[in-house]
């Protein structure tokens, strides 16, 4: 299936296998309608991958499938991204890595770049309103507050770091209703992390750099890191899905 997706504020062409269509996608989007209707409250999902997994443009799917068919419930995608610190915290603190000092900001997106405490009073705010939503402008870089009005009864949260198994960051599988993480092999992910570099307006070489200084680094930590989620999706090389 062809389809165009808004994906953090751009347009992007995707294209899913029919099989996964009907073998996974729908029959996903179908049982977030049964969870929101047997529980009549709002329903949090969470959607965990690593960087470069497309859980971007997956996640949009699923809302995409949601508004196609008038007998479920449209699902509302709530980026995790938004909750980064602004560059000008990421600028000003350091942590301890190693023996070394380091910079937020040379590490930005690793989960010590994100604001948890307010990513932990957000998810609990959707269980009982309907909160404002920050959300990452990739041409700023840095996060806007209350950029999104959540509205919809099924929402997913989709982001790296999720299900770390790290103090604190392990008890958030507890507010959503139900969890999925996206396995794969970490060498699937570098080429289209150095890709996204490069189409970016990043030399070739810089983002292989900044892939072995920081993506792979995120990477491997997410794949070796992460609390069980209730389903567990496969990605393949060509970027199809198998349910583990």
């Amino acid at each position: 299936m062809k389809v165009r997706l808004n994906v953090s504020g751009f347009d992007t062409h995707a294209v899913f296998p029919d099989s996964d269509v009907s073998l996974i996608h729908k029959p996903l989007v179908e049982k977030f309608t049964r969870l929101f209707k047997q529980r009549n409250e709002r329903i949090v999902v969470f959607l965990c991958a690593p960087p470069g997994s497309g859980k971007s443009t997956l996640a949009a799917f699923w809302e995409y499938l949601s508004y196609k068919n008038p007998l479920l419930e449209p699902i509302q995608v709530l980026p995790f991204d938004g909750f980064h610190y602004p560059n000008e915290i990421l600028d000003t603190n350091c942590i301890q890595r190693g023996g070394e000092t380091i910079s937020l900001r040379d590490i930005k997106g690793c989960y010590e770049t994100f604001n948890l405490t307010e990513l932990i009073s957000k998810l609990k705010q959707l269980k009982i309103s309907d909160p404002k939503w920050p959300y990452y402008d990739r041409n700023l870089h840095d996060p806007v507050d209350d950029a999104i009005s959540v509205k919809n009864n099924i929402v997913v949260v989709e982001g790296n770091w999720l299900l770390l198994n790290e103090p604190v960051w392990n008890g958030l599988h507890e507010l959503a209703d139900f969890t999925i993480f996206v396995d794969t092999k970490p060498e699937y992910l570098e080429q289209r992390l150095v890709n996204r570099k490069v189409r970016g307006g990043t030399s070739l070489e810089d983002a292989q750099a900044f892939y072995q200084s920081s993506d792979s680094v995120n990477v491997d930590k997410v794949l070796s890191c992460s609390v069980p989620a209730n389903l567990t999706l496969y990605m393949n090389q060509d970027g199809s899905f198998e349910i583990n």
